[in-house]
């Protein structure tokens, strides 16, 4: 709690102040009403410290409803090439060129998040690069509170006492398991709504679980 108190404090005015302010949901939250954002980034490498942004791509889950009208593609502009990542997201330099400041695109981000938990499939990722971004812009480095797909999926292994097959906790993978459909991947907002109906399918006998039960 102190320690939230102080980024807040320290976070000039504007749109992470605006979402440091925003009361998080409770950790007694039922998953059936539980708010949540989710997101994907698509970036030139894994490195938080050295590599960038290039797109996000985010969608609200209000409990049990993906909110479409509310999902959105924003990319983002960097004077760095994209380089050898493009074979993974298929976005250009000129695409790139063309995109947002890196300040508008997390303006908008942090709006969509405020007052939602972050959803993920291996959230360190996105939690990672987006507080990087944000110590950069604004000097804080927020902590985002997260549900993680992946980690869910990982529960589900260890409660049987077995360990995962190689690629089994790739999202692909965890959706066959679930029946879901084959989807286009490293598109950002494509992966976001993968993830989101991950999410649904893997918490659909258990909505009466608390968020708390999810960390």
């Amino acid at each position: 709690m102190f320690a939230g108190w102080q980024r807040r404090r320290r976070a000039p005015a504007g749109p992470l102040r605006d979402f440091l302010d925003a009361e998080p949901p409770a950790g007694r939250t039922e998953l059936a009403e539980l708010p949540l954002l989710a997101i994907d980034l698509e970036t030139t490498g894994l490195d938080a410290a050295t590599d960038h942004i290039l797109s996000i791509g985010f969608v609200p889950v209000d409990g049990r409803r993906i909110r479409l009208a509310g999902a959105h593609r924003l990319v983002v502009r960097t004077a760095r090439e994209v380089g050898q990542s493009a074979t993974i997201h298929g976005l250009t330099d000129d695409q790139v060129a063309a995109g947002l400041d890196l300040e508008d695109a997390l303006t908008q981000t942090l709006a969509a998040l405020r007052g939602r938990v972050l959803l993920a499939h291996h959230a360190p990722i996105e939690t990672g690069f987006l507080a990087t971004a944000c110590a950069a812009l604004w000097g804080v480095r927020p902590r985002f509170g997260s549900v993680d797909t992946l980690a869910i999926e990982r529960a589900r292994w260890d409660r049987r006492g077995e360990e995962p097959p190689r690629g089994a906790l790739r999202l692909p993978a965890c959706r066959e398991r679930y029946g879901l459909p084959v989807v286009p991947l490293h598109d950002a907002l494509s992966d976001a709504l993968a993830c989101a109906e991950l999410y649904l399918a893997a918490t659909a006998e258990n909505e009466r679980a608390r968020l708390k039960d999810l960390s």
